[in-house]
């Protein structure tokens, strides 16, 4: 009897055991991330799936788990189980949906789905209140909702979680500002480049729907000396190419490294530096070097673990984020000498250099800031979303573009003209004139707009000029005192070739007008104001004057309102005499 108890026992046993692998999927979880690494068309395709079946595909849990859907087993989406956000292979794991729901209660927790709103949305976020538009700061991309986060440049605190979100973009890796001020991002599943403004605004797509061309895209950059944009693509038929694009048009401009899988397999990031490019590959495991015009020239580093973003800081050092074993950020001499390896994050995809010298890093579910000299973790601002690449957005490179600037003579004055493209830290513009073209004197100011991506017009009316050849041009100044200078405008004020009284601008007045009159010749000059019974209520010139035009101002503040008359009497050096009368009228 007892051995059949037993036996009953073991069958229980065994069929329970049995049941409970089915409900465990067969992948383990470092082969699920290193392949969801590699391809995320993986990760799209398991959101598909649970959006199917109205799963949801992305958890944090308040506890700091993370739970993401990364691949498909037998019609059921796979989710990993990181519950070491700074070590994510560390006690990894992979569940259906099932275990995943009768493990964790989901009630506190940030759940992301495809077609509802995301519940407990500000979890996992260390908000600090910044100013927002700053002309540097650091932007992040995360994929787990498509969008791009910016940071404080100097310590990395967030300033902005949803700087730019889009449905044009699709596992997002790359922002790159451009030096038209607008923003570049590489979209990794969906397989293009698009453009945004810099309040985030979408522009176009600027290169994609050809994966003949652009495939599986990361890293992009922009290619010094040209207006071009180069990216790493890791499939489809230009798999492991370095492919280059116009950055006005758009247009493919063939590729600036072409595959060879045997120098550079599967290239994930690109950077130029001032003699070369560095390229990271993630299957060949190594940095490449290139020269500037795509010619290999050798390894850089001849082996690290799946390295993903590089990033060459002000020193002229290298830092590589490790994907795979052994993980964490690597900081190599300008030559490819190692000098430090931090591993207090690991999983590295992102790494970049703040201000204040400490890193910042991304890994599958964390923004961390390491400590620049132990390699600590000093902060994490941001927990529970997929992290890409970091990059600076700094206006400062894009300039105060003057497109145009004029002066022309209209009647008798000189009107200057000017426009721009961006402005970036713009006070304002002062007006410098000058009669011999090298000694400019300062006669006026016109603000500027600051920082701004949209073309301004500007104008400024010189009104005290005679006969002759003016100079003129503009100092642009910054907020902190720099400034540049434009070119120089020239114009001729030609002497009139008769007197003549023009009527007094403005008209109705109240209380003060200009008389603007014209002397072919030298002349003594009287203007006298009359009532209307003709009593003289003002004198307001009288002596000589140079042939040219000239403008008296008049203020009428002692006088009631009313119509009056302004006379001009002018005898010449040429003997002709001139009178004129014109009427005007002070309204108080």
């Amino acid at each position: 009897m007892n051995k059949i108890k037993h036996f009953i026992l073991f069958a229980i046993l065994l069929f329970t055991a049995s049941a409970m692998a089915q409900f465990k999927p067969a992948i383990g979880f470092d082969e699920l991330m290193i392949s969801a690494e590699k391809d995320f068309q993986q990760v799209l395709e398991a959101r598909k799936l649970a959006k199917t079946f109205d799963l949801p595909h992305t958890i944090y849990l308040p506890e700091g788990v993370f739970i993401e859907a990364k691949g498909i087993e037998n019609n059921q989406v796979v989710y990993s189980i990181i519950n070491d956000m700074l070590y994510p292979f560390n006690r990894g794991e992979v569940a259906f949906w099932e275990e995943v729901d009768a493990r964790f209660d989901l009630s506190e927790a940030r759940v992301h789905w495809a077609d509802k709103p995301t519940q407990n949305p500000k979890l996992g976020y260390d908000f600090t209140e910044q100013e927002s538009m700053a002309i540097s700061f650091v932007m992040v991309l995360e994929s787990t909702n498509n969008r791009v986060m910016t940071f404080n440049y100097n310590d990395g605190s967030l300033i902005n979680a949803n700087y730019i979100q889009t449905t044009s973009l699709t596992t997002p890796v790359e922002p790159i500002l451009t030096p038209t001020a607008t923003i570049i991002i590489s979209g990794q599943v969906s397989d293009n480049i698009v453009e945004f403004d810099t309040l985030g605004n979408f522009i176009r797509i600027l290169y994609g729907g050809n994966t003949a061309v652009l495939d599986n895209v990361r890293g992009i950059e922009l290619r010094p000396g040209t207006n071009s944009v180069v990216a790493t693509v890791g499939g489809g038929a230009n798999d492991d190419a370095i492919p280059e694009f116009d950055l006005t048009t758009g247009a493919y401009l063939g590729n600036f490294i072409a595959p060879n899988s045997a120098i550079m397999n599967s290239p994930f990031d690109i950077i130029f530096r001032s003699a070369d490019c560095l390229v990271a590959a993630i299957t060949s495991n190594n940095i490449v070097r290139y020269d500037l015009s795509g010619n290999h020239l050798g390894n850089f580093v001849p082996s690290i673990n799946f390295p993903e973003q590089l990033y060459e800081t002000s020193s002229g050092n290298v830092i590589a984020a490790a994907f795979s074993a052994p993980s964490g950020l690597y900081i190599y001499d300008s030559n490819g000498n190692q000098l430090n390896f931090f591993n207090a994050v690991t999983g590295l995809r992102g790494a970049f250099q703040l201000g204040n010298g400490n890193y910042m890093v991304t890994n599958g579910t964390t923004v961390a800031v390491l400590d620049q000299t132990t390699g600590t973790v000093v902060a994490t601002p941001v927990t529970g979303v997929s992290g890409r690449f970091i990059r600076e957005y700094d206006l400062s490179i894009v300039p105060v573009e003057l497109t145009s600037f004029t002066a022309n003579v209209v009647d008798q004055v000189v009107v200057l003209n000017w426009t721009t493209a961006t402005e970036v830290n713009n006070q304002g513009f002062e007006v410098q004139r000058s009669i011999d073209g090298l000694n400019f004197n300062n006669i006026g100011f016109v603000p500027g707009f600051g920082t701004t991506t949209e073309p301004k017009s500007y104008s400024h009316t010189d009104q005290s000029v005679t006969s002759g050849t003016y100079y003129y041009r503009l100092k642009q100044i910054d907020y902190d005192g720099s400034f540049t200078y434009s070119d120089v405008a020239e114009v001729e004020i030609s002497l009139p070739i008769e007197f003549a009284l023009a009527q007094n601008y403005p008209n109705p007045f109240n209380p003060s007008t200009s008389i603007q009159f014209s002397l072919p010749v030298d002349a003594q000059v009287k203007i006298n104001i009359y009532n209307l019974v003709g009593e003289k209520a003002a004198e307001i010139a009288s002596g000589n004057f140079a042939a040219g035009t000239h403008k008296v101002n008049f203020n009428a503040s002692t006088l009631t309102s009313g119509i009056y008359f302004y006379r001009l009497d002018a005898t010449g050096t040429d003997g002709n005499t001139f009178s004129s009368i014109g009427k005007m009228t002070l309204l108080k």
